[in-house]
């Protein structure tokens, strides 16, 4: 599995390689990408061959380039792609574009002051426009991932009632079935989203019940089935269990393009919320054939 790491050179570089790492798994290759101001003349591919460009930046780039392949866990395959772009955003997606890359992966989301975690200039734009899934860590999600030596545990994909859901158990399936994980499927009902009665809010988990259900059965896959309630969605997802090692899976919006992301205020929440590390699958993003 080829995956692109928007890599800076800090704690956050580091969390994105982890979390790729964790994701491809023992066969994954890794494209770690620098991305550089596009007024700087730089291009360079590492380990292999010579940038051609002597500078004090290339030097820098040079000693950025070895402390990333030197975080690469022994036995996968990984290079450095150094790039001069116009935004850090549309690079990455150029660069996932000609390397073939299934998802583009980064570091910590920032933490807000409020104490929650929060998406930075260049995620927030990715998670608004990226063809291939966005997948986030975080400190706490990197933590959880080093409590399982490395490896994922388990993968949880959060749908709802719209059109869409199929598509992220899909693409939850294929990530679970790389590895032979198990898979979890989980629906969210937020009372606060209801003014309702205790027996109308039990017949909303019961038709989300039903309608995850007939999802997985389409699928022919096999998933623990979770309905998850609270008195909104921070409250809902508080009431789950999580796995060291486990990772999230979600769609974009209703609202997205064909095969872009767009993320919907309820992944948003979800976002600054969740422990885990978080995969955003774009809308009718197709996993293929192969899933390595």
């Amino acid at each position: 599995m080829r995956l692109l790491v928007g890599y800076t050179a800090d704690a956050r570089g580091a969390e994105a390689i982890a979390l790729a790492a964790a994701l491809g798994g023992p066969t994954a290759h890794l494209d770690l990408a620098i991305v550089l101001p596009e007024s700087t003349p730089f291009s360079a591919v590492y380990p292999g061959g010579d940038h051609g460009y002597c500078s004090i930046l290339a030097e820098k780039v040079d000693l950025w380039a070895k402390e990333a392949l030197a975080l690469v866990p022994p036995g996968i395959s990984a290079r450095v792609i150094a790039r001069a772009v116009p935004s850090p955003a549309q690079g990455l997606m150029a660069v996932a574009k000609e390397t073939g890359a299934r998802a583009i992966v980064l570091g910590g989301r920032k933490r807000h002051r409020a104490g929650f975690f929060a998406p930075g200039s260049v995620a927030s734009a990715l998670l608004h426009a990226s063809p291939v899934p966005v997948a986030m860590g975080s400190p706490e999600a990197v933590a959880s991932l080093e409590k399982a030596n490395g490896a994922l545990g388990r993968v949880t994909a959060f749908v709802g009632t719209r059109p869409g859901a199929r598509g992220v158990v899909q693409a939850a399936a294929a990530a679970a079935r790389h590895q032979g994980l198990p898979l979890r499927v989980v629906s969210l009902v937020a009372q606060d989203d209801l003014d309702a009665s205790a027996a109308e809010l039990d017949e909303s988990i019961a038709r989300a019940q039903a309608s995850v259900g007939e999802i997985v059965t389409e699928l022919g896959v096999e998933a623990e089935i979770s309905i998850a309630s609270g008195t909104g969605i921070d409250d809902a997802i508080a009431e789950l269990d999580w796995e060291d090692g486990e990772i999230a899976v979600v769609g974009s919006s209703r609202l997205a393009r064909k095969r872009r992301l767009f993320l919907g205020t309820t992944a948003q929440r979800m976002l600054r919320t969740l422990p885990v590390p978080l995969v955003v699958v774009p809308k009718n993003f197709k996993t293929g054939p192969a899933q390595s």
